[in-house]
């Protein structure tokens, strides 16, 4: 017979998973742009290698759009409702590959309310990529522990090989999954270090060969699909210039960070309740620290509890990665990249608390850590239902779908969005002096019956005539105020 509290506990999760789905999946939330469009735009046309990684990029692999093409493909559905389906399928499925290392109902419960509900400033762990990148890492961490939970050879290189195919496709999917796999590394070495002197956790080198050869083969034939897919994608030589900023830009990055600290702590950022989240979490480190019971320095045995150090390693390293990454500096260190820190932190401390003996005290902070969760949670999400419901943009912008067949040329955030509600009918791109990601769908945009430009964040107004792609574009008829923006019909005439 099943735990009753264990039945709650994972109802109070399944409602989390899809409070959230219908707040922040690309179907429902009120901010979609067009980098999440993207996505919804492949999903009907998808095709390898064109589309093996993001638009005009050799980084960033396509794996929600191929998933949700298969699906398209069998059932005709909208791509924006199955680019949601299988966003939140991916992230639910990392989230209970996580709780085999997460024991409790407690951990659990704010686990599910960082990794689906995280504050303000940490949003984009559940938009873009990096939630994707994180439920790949931890789905093949968990195949990982299987392999070593089973005395069975078959069973051990099954789960081994699944792991190794699932950190591909992190890899895959996010460069930055090369930290996780030195964390791994890290906490590898110093386990077998630790374990090596332990009579109770000692190991077998033998028993070992044919695994770390099983691993030796996948991690080339890994290196040779990834090499592969970059040699036939767009390289972006920013990207690809290298990796460390120089000292100026690994300061500059730290200024950013500490400037957007400090305004969250002096409750000047977007946020005024994140700001309450950022004290509560603040104060409860301080008593942690000052505590005569020395909680801090109770830290689990390595050989009894591992995953804790590879969490602790991973946001270490990428904290450090990040601020000393050129690409981050010329990126303005957007706080996108510190979403993994953020989560890898959050596990690792939930992990450590599990560690601790039950007492008093430890109730107590329970209780203190819940209340802050909760808060972080409604600084990410209670705008969107406060003073009034947020309509999803998707629901917005579908007024497009009744001008039928249409092209739109319009400032980046306004274009690829502009085609999400029906990729089909409406062809979108970026004008010609802005971010083209695809050069293949201008082709199509200029070739559609009817087109339209936009011009909200692009032009002041709608001139007679336009060139754009090398073709003039004459104005007809009247401006239209639809889908919230400015509209107007050209005609291609030469």
């Amino acid at each position: 017979m099943k735990n009753p509290a264990g039945i709650w506990i994972n109802f109070g999760i399944v409602l989390i998973i899809l409070l959230s789905f219908f707040t922040f999946s690309e179907n429902y939330f009120p901010l979609l742009n067009s980098d999440m469009a993207v996505n919804i735009l492949m999903t009907p046309s998808f095709s390898l290698p064109h589309d093996i990684y993001f638009w005009g990029q050799d980084r960033s692999g396509n794996l929600i759009p191929m998933v949700a093409h298969w699906l398209y493909m069998i059932t005709l559905c909208q791509p924006v409702i199955l680019v949601s389906i299988v966003h939140y399928f991916i992230l639910a499925a990392g989230f209970w590959a996580l709780t085999r290392f997460v024991h409790t109902g407690y951990g659990r419960i704010v686990l599910a309310m960082v990794w689906f509900f995280p504050p303000w400033h940490f949003l984009e762990f559940l938009l873009i990529l990096y939630g994707i990148q994180a439920s790949c890492v931890i789905l093949a961490l968990n195949f990982l522990d299987r392999s070593f939970s089973t005395r069975v050879q078959w069973k051990c290189l099954m789960w081994l090989s699944l792991s190794c195919f699932v950190f591909i496709l992190a890899l895959w999917v996010s460069d930055m999954a090369l930290i996780s796999i030195l964390a791994l590394l890290l906490m590898g070495g110093l386990y077998f270090l630790t374990a090596h002197k332990d009579s109770v956790k000692l190991f077998s080198w033998r028993s070992m060969l044919v695994p770390a050869f099983c691993v030796l083969i996948l991690t080339i034939a890994g290196y040779l699909v990834l090499n592969y897919a970059k040699a036939v994608s767009t390289p972006v030589q920013s990207y690809n210039s290298g990796f460390l900023a120089n000292p100026s830009s690994i300061i500059s990055n730290l200024n950013i960070v500490l400037d957007s600290v400090i305004r969250v702590f002096l409750f000047s950022s977007e946020s005024g309740i994140e700001s309450v989240f950022a004290w509560g979490l603040l104060l409860i480190i301080l008593v942690l620290i000052f505590s005569k019971k020395g909680h801090l320095k109770s830290w689990p045995k390595i050989t009894s509890n591992p995953w804790f150090y590879f969490f602790f390693f991973e946001a270490l390293l990428t904290f450090i990665a990040v601020l000393s990454s050129g690409w981050v500096a010329a990126n303005g260190a957007g706080r996108r990249y510190f979403t993994t820190f953020f989560m890898s932190a959050w596990i690792s401390l939930l992990l450590w608390l599990e560690t601790l003996p039950e007492n008093k005290i430890k109730k107590q902070f329970r209780l203190a850590l819940l209340a802050v969760v909760i808060i972080g949670s409604l600084s990410g999400s209670f705008r969107f239902y406060y003073p009034e419901i947020k309509p999803s943009r998707i629901r917005v912008i579908s007024a497009l779908k009744s001008l039928g067949n249409i092209g739109i040329i319009a400032e980046y955030w306004n274009s690829y969005m502009s085609a999400s509600p029906d990729p089909v009918h409406i062809k979108a791109t970026p004008h010609d002096k802005d971010y083209v990601r695809n050069p293949e769908l201008v082709k199509e945009v200029l070739e559609q019956p009817i087109l339209y430009l936009v011009k909200d964040g692009w032009i002041d107004s709608f001139p007679d005539t336009i060139i754009q792609f090398g073709k003039t574009l004459k104005k007809k008829g009247k401006s239209i105020h639809i889908a919230d923006s400015w509209l107007n019909r050209y005609e291609v005439i030469r």
